[in-house]
């Protein structure tokens, strides 16, 4: 059983003492400024404690007696840093617009604030070090001004996804990547759960690169499938799809809600609270989950949307990763097929800064190790051949026809004579006719859909070939391939 996080955190004299590999990711971050870097960036997995780590970095930054500041892209995100801080017996100024006087050593600002200051023409206040919470995606002017200003300032930066949401480079300005352990280390330490991803239309596609790539499958249907009862959250495109997706969910019977940027805090906080007791199940949104949220109690998300981007995918699983009582696992249902592109085996992203192509070549796996999808439950995942959600085990790669590379005079086929070369040429079409049977019931085809496989591959209809089955009549091959039972 997974416990809280805070249950998992050690406490001397009531304040959080980092865990060993938290302390070991900021003292390799501190090395970088050491050997003469001034901005680095800190990249660890959703979850993996980064505000824990930035509360240690100020303490030891107050005692050498230097001033910070923290600032971060939603006011959320603030008020977490605040409270952490308070925790580790740190008392922050929050900074408001307008403000003229910098008197504290530590202050927490949002990045809109910061923006609205030197919109009015505001100076920001000095820092040794400034602290930037979901750093890719910083405000420029922000950072240009303390380029120009204060370039002495030491800079960190925390992020699960080291790339600008576009997927262009962080660097400049940011100068070193320190990574924390990989996701599988952390699900070790009982700080994440694994994940298991599911293709709901189960054939595996690729999707088509961009986000105007549509979604494919049922999402109510799939979700009752995959994860039915768990708290969920969806990812949609639009405001209209999400409304829509949450109608389709109510009329079905299952309690969901819509919330998006135009939603006022309480009432998101309240959706929230009705997600964590189990009276809303699904909670429907575009795009203000992907950050600024800490919902450990949700275990499954659902991507109803084109899922173009590394960040929106790596941010979009991440919020289902974190531990909680009574979670074993995360589930991810991915109607876009980005888990083809992206997903590694355990999630063991290694990341630089560079931008997201070079990262996503840097990570390609091998051949062996390439995402797959069971034919018989939907699950993804890599590695052996036997499916590890329901013991299925995979055919071999699909060649263009599986009847390629058998050619006269090559392999056993030639070596037999009459009974026995039919014998064995005949065990070649039954196995071929039952993999495009199997191929049709994962498409939700009909029998004449396996039957044109068939075909095309044999080069002869099924009904030639002296197959064991009991085929359809002329008018059952539209039946659907499901509904045949192949005797």
């Amino acid at each position: 059983m997974q416990m809280l996080f805070d249950e998992l955190m050690a406490l001397e004299d009531g304040k959080p003492v980092p865990m060993p590999l938290q302390m070991d990711f900021l003292e390799r971050g501190r090395a970088c400024c050491r050997d003469g870097g001034r901005r680095g960036l800190f990249q660890a997995p959703c979850g993996a404690g980064k505000t824990v780590v930035a509360s240690e970095q100020t303490r030891r930054a107050l005692a050498l007696g230097k001033t910070v500041l923290h600032f971060a892209p939603l006011r959320k995100l603030v008020d977490q840093m605040i409270g952490m801080l308070r925790r580790f017996g740190i008392q922050a100024s929050p900074i408001m617009a307008g403000r003229q006087t910098w008197s504290s050593n530590v202050y927490c600002a949002s990045r809109d604030t910061l923006l609205a200051m030197l919109k009015d023409g505001a100076a920001l206040p000095p820092a040794d070090l400034l602290i930037q919470d979901e750093a890719h995606v910083a405000a420029w002017e922000v950072q240009n001004y303390y380029l120009q200003r204060h370039p002495d300032s030491y800079w960190s930066g925390y992020t699960a996804t080291p790339v600008h949401p576009d997927g262009s480079s962080l660097a400049p300005p940011w100068q070193a990547l320190v990574s924390m352990a990989p996701t599988s280390t952390m699900v070790e330490l009982g700080r994440l759960v694994p994940v298991k991803l599911f293709d709901p239309d189960a054939v595996g596609r690729r999707r088509r690169k961009g986000d105007k790539t549509k979604p494919v499958g049922d999402p109510v249907a799939h979700w009752k499938k995959y994860a039915p009862d768990m708290p969920s959250v969806v990812f949609a495109a639009t405001i209209a799809d999400s409304k829509a997706i949450v109608e389709r969910y109510c009329a079905a019977g299952v309690t969901a809600e819509h919330i998006d940027a135009f939603t006022p805090e309480d009432d998101r906080e309240a959706v929230f609270e009705r997600s964590r007791t189990g009276v809303t199940k699904i909670v429907s949104n575009v795009g203000v989950l992907i950050m600024g949220v800490d919902l450990p109690w949700i275990v499954c998300v659902q991507i109803l949307r084109g899922c173009g981007s590394l960040v929106l995918f790596y941010q979009a699983i991440g919020r289902a990763m974190r531990a909680y009582e009574g979670k074993t696992h995360a589930i991810i249902l991915d109607h876009s097929g980005a888990t083809h592109e992206y997903w590694r085996p355990n999630g063991d992203f290694v990341w630089s800064l560079s931008d997201a192509d070079a990262n996503k070549r840097v990570n390609k796996p091998p051949k062996d190790r390439k995402p797959v999808t069971c034919l018989g439950c939907g699950l993804i995942f890599t590695g052996g051949p036997a499916c590890p959600e329901c013991g299925r085990v995979l055919p071999m790669k699909r060649r263009k026809s599986l009847l390629d590379g058998i050619k006269p005079g090559d392999g056993v086929l030639t070596e037999f004579t009459g009974e026995q070369n039919g014998h064995v040429q005949r065990d070649v079409w039954r196995r071929l006719f039952e993999r495009c049977y199997r191929i049709a019931c994962a498409r939700g085809a009909t029998m004449g859909m396996a039957s044109a496989m068939f075909s095309r591959d044999a080069k002869m209809p099924p009904w030639q070939a002296d197959l064991p089955f009991k085929l359809p009549n002329y008018g059952e091959w539209k039946t659907p391939a499901r509904d045949w039972r192949l005797t």
